[in-house]
């Protein structure tokens, strides 16, 4: 029986993060950690999925993915969206065996991987090819229309395209991948699980997206400019916005009566829910500003200013997460974490450090000296968190 094999990373969220979906430059980095699908042929007609982590499930044809358990619908929809957008279909029934390193609910994207995952054996097995960033976009399209997830862009591209041992800059207007950045010689990116699992399906996320795109539309109105993306916009521009175009808060309600709603099908604004629509719009663009900001820091580094390049490096890592929490996707043991590495400082070979991906929990994201591992690890056991070091 033909048997072929499919494997994606996951990523690690440098810079960036939920601001994906307004169209920021955000900084990606591939993981060593992966996903393998494994798909093999059958003679009879059903889909059996097996996950060495989940389970088993066996599918009859045209099963509808709604009657099927969550972590089937990752492979699942990405099978339906493929055979549709190829025009192929399977001349016998298939076996898809997923393994994983990539741990889940820890912001590393573990669903992109094995989006991207299943798509390449499915490429591999039907050989049929897509082109560009097809693949990423309907990866991206399996979880929001299947799973149910409102994920931006980033995490899809950085599975598919990162390169190990650098920073991918991604601008997602909606696939522009740029040319690969290295951090100095001698410092590392790592992640730091906090142990708090997260969903982007979950409550916060949803509602910062919505408040995001709400954002938009009332600086729409307000200014009479059309927006593709909010991260048109500068951070002063937004600064400048008086309270009357840009309120600091408004509820679902308001909003629909004057606006009418938000040009992103994803989002569901709820009229009894106050939403902090001015930073849920100010973090996107802030987060773009400093993307650009690290990006250019880290062409220019060289031996005389690396120190200050790397000070100010971590500083932005910073104030992305003071963002996160500005938008409701902070957590206390996060902000412990975070706190901890800041006080550590350059001296000890501590750069910054954010919570990443969804936020609510998941990983932060630590800028180090790679000599400074021991020294992370020890913090974590005396915070009480996970001594464990994704890479």
């Amino acid at each position: 029986m033909k048997t072929v094999t499919g494997e994606a990373p996951g990523r690690l969220d440098f810079l960036g993060g939920v601001a994906d979906y307004s169209g920021s430059l955000v900084l990606e980095m591939p993981l060593s950690l992966t996903t393998r699908v494994t798909i093999t042929a059958t003679q009879t007609p059903e889909l059996v999925f097996a996950s060495v982590g989940e389970g088993y499930c066996s599918l009859p044809p045209g099963a509808p993915p709604t009657e099927t358990p969550k972590w089937v619908r990752y492979p699942y929809g990405c099978f339906l969206l493929f055979c549709a957008a190829q025009r192929w279909q399977p001349r016998s029934g298939l076996v898809f065996h997923i393994e994983s390193d990539v741990p889940a609910s820890m912001g590393v994207s573990s669903s992109a991987a094995l989006e991207v995952a299943t798509l390449r054996a499915l490429e591999k097995f039907s050989g049929k090819k897509f082109k560009g960033t097809a693949l990423a976009r309907l990866a991206q399209r399996a979880e929001n229309e299947i799973v149910g997830a409102p994920c931006g862009l980033m995490d899809q591209l950085a599975s598919a395209n990162g390169v190990r041992g650098a920073l991918l800059p991604i601008l997602c207007r909606p696939d522009t991948l740029l040319a690969p950045v290295k951090l100095p010689a001698g410092v590392i990116a790592v992640g730091w699980p906090s142990g708090v699992k997260h969903a982007v399906t979950d409550s916060p996320y949803a509602t910062a997206r919505a408040g995001a795109f709400m954002g938009r539309k009332l600086i729409e109105i307000g200014t009479g400019r059309k927006l593709a993306h909010a991260t048109e916009l500068t951070p002063s521009a937004v600064r400048s916005l008086p309270e009357a175009v840009l309120p600091a808060v408004i509820t679902g309600r308001e909003f629909l009566e004057r606006c009418g709603g938000v040009d992103d099908p994803l989002s569901r604004i709820e009229p009894a829910r106050s939403y902090a629509v001015r930073a849920a719009v100010s973090f996107p663009v802030e987060e773009n500003f400093r993307s650009e900001t690290a990006v250019a820091l880290l062409r220019g580094v060289n031996t005389r200013n690396s120190a200050e390049s790397l000070r100010v490096l971590g500083e932005l890592l910073c104030q992305s997460h003071a963002g996160y929490s500005s938008i409701g996707l902070g957590c206390p043991e996060t902000d412990d974490m975070v706190a901890a590495v800041c006080a550590a400082g350059p001296a000890r070979g501590f750069y910054g450090a954010r919570v990443s991906g969804g936020g609510s929990g998941g990983t932060v994201v630590v800028l180090l000296q790679a000599t400074a591992l021991p020294a992370l690890k020890k913090i974590a056991r005396r915070l009480g968190r996970p001594v464990v070091v994704i890479r």
